[in-house]
């Protein structure tokens, strides 16, 4: 009996250094988590832009929840700005799909060119692999300007191929934006209901923040070109009129910032709770300190409810979220599984009254690796709106099983659990 308990545990050891080596290996082959000389460049742009553009404010804004469970608010609210757009078209996506949605905007957006309004199309390298060269050459064709943001196997990329832009940003004319987790493909919007189709948020901007985000995609557009911003300056010398009074605050993330603003705005906001903080995300993966952050407010008494997917898109990461989850839960968290479909939304709301909304996952690789945008979004008529559309997902969601609480009841799943935790930061 002795003897198979050693060698269990021989390859418990053995299993364990093997998979710290490859994560090791993978940090080294992935890259640093911040960049000097992009966070230097990216600085030296805001510095010029701020010299020739005025200064950002986060009052005067108008933001609206684009919440249908289709997506067909979205891409509809997408085909009144490329259609309304008059002088520019400012679109950066993590991913534009070749499918129906897909073809849909890139016809769209070649019409406008045609027209003479200026368009700019940022695709992330990594996400949007799949949509063919030949795609993108019509587009050309057409006079859209576009680019792939950091290629993995370019001369040209800059830093590490783990950092990808996963913004999904749409401004027109620099006074009206569309925001959120839905990227731009049949699978996140469409114009009819889908099976397949992920629930997910967007949120339509308009009034200064609107500016500030174009700002924060011409600057991407900068650095995926390697473009000097000089050459936008009559862009960003622009400014949005104030149209009502939601205070909007743009939060932009990445390898390229000074510090961590997201995950500093968030830890911040989570220590100011007074009665509830609640999260929507499709993977849950926060670091030490945040985690450390919610389970003390639980303890607080202070309402905490986690709202996940039963099942999401990457099997590795439901592995990895558990130890977290089965923290909070037996803090006295309130932990909910949404089952209909694919839950993709990414929200934070702090007392009904602050809303964090954008791009970003509640996980380490949105907070430390990832190109995010992020609107902070305070005493507005929208955080109610998100308030009842966090009820309904409640509602359609149910509480986890025993074996959340208790852990993984089989050798595997332990081990499952253990090396996706292990590669967590990678995910």
């Amino acid at each position: 009996m002795l003897h198979w308990a050693q060698a269990l545990n021989f390859w418990q050891i053995s299993l364990t250094l093997f998979f710290v080596s490859l994560a090791l290996w993978l940090w080294s082959l992935f890259g640093r988590r911040k960049h000097q000389q992009l966070a230097q460049n990216r600085q030296a742009i805001r510095v010029l832009a701020d010299a020739i553009a005025p200064q950002h404010g986060i009052e005067g804004n108008k933001v609206a929840a684009l919440l249908s469970r289709d997506g067909s608010d979205t891409l509809q609210a997408l085909r009144v700005g490329i259609a309304g757009a008059q002088r520019r078209i400012s679109i950066g996506t993590y991913i534009l799909a070749h499918d129906v949605v897909g073809r849909e905007v890139i016809a769209l957006l070649a019409a406008r060119a045609r027209t003479g309004v200026e368009v700019r199309l940022l695709i992330d390298a990594v996400g949007s692999r799949m949509l063919p060269n030949y795609r993108l050459k019509d587009l050309r064709a057409a006079g859209v300007q576009v680019a792939r943001f950091n290629p993995v196997l370019s001369l040209r990329t800059r830093g590490s191929a783990n950092w990808r832009n996963h913004r999904k940003m749409a401004i027109f004319d620099g006074t009206t934006a569309i925001i959120g987790g839905q990227n731009l493909g049949g699978q996140y919007i469409g114009s009819m209901p889908s099976r397949r189709r992920f629930r997910d948020a967007s949120f339509l901007i308009q009034g200064p923040a609107a500016n500030h985000l174009e700002h924060v995609f011409l600057t991407d557009w900068c650095q995926a070109l390697n473009l000097d911003p000089i050459d936008l300056k009559s862009v960003l010398r622009e400014e949005a009129p104030r149209v009502a009074k939601d205070r909007a605050e743009v939060i932009d993330s990445g390898p390229d910032a000074q510090s961590d603003p997201l995950w500093q705005a968030l830890n911040r906001a989570i220590a100011s709770a007074r009665t509830s903080i609640d999260i929507v995300t499709p993977y849950f993966i926060p670091d030490a300190v945040t985690l450390t952050a919610l389970t003390r407010a639980t303890r607080e008494g202070i309402q905490v409810r986690i709202i996940v997917p039963r099942k999401s898109d990457h099997r590795l990461a439901d592995f990895a979220r558990r130890p977290y989850l089965r923290k909070l839960a037996e803090a006295g968290a309130e932990i909910r599984f949404y089952g209909p479909s694919i839950l993709h939304t990414k929200l934070v709301l702090i007392d009904k009254v602050k809303a964090f909304i954008g791009s970003a996952n509640f996980d380490m690789r949105s907070f430390f690796l990832n190109y995010e945008i992020t609107v902070l979004v305070q005493q507005s008529q929208v955080c109610t709106d998100i308030s009842g559309y966090i009820e309904g997902l409640a509602k359609e969601s149910k509480e986890p099983s025993l074996s959340l609480i208790r852990g993984a009841r089989t050798w595997r799943g332990q081990q499952l659990e253990k090396l996706a935790r292990l590669i967590a930061p990678l995910l």
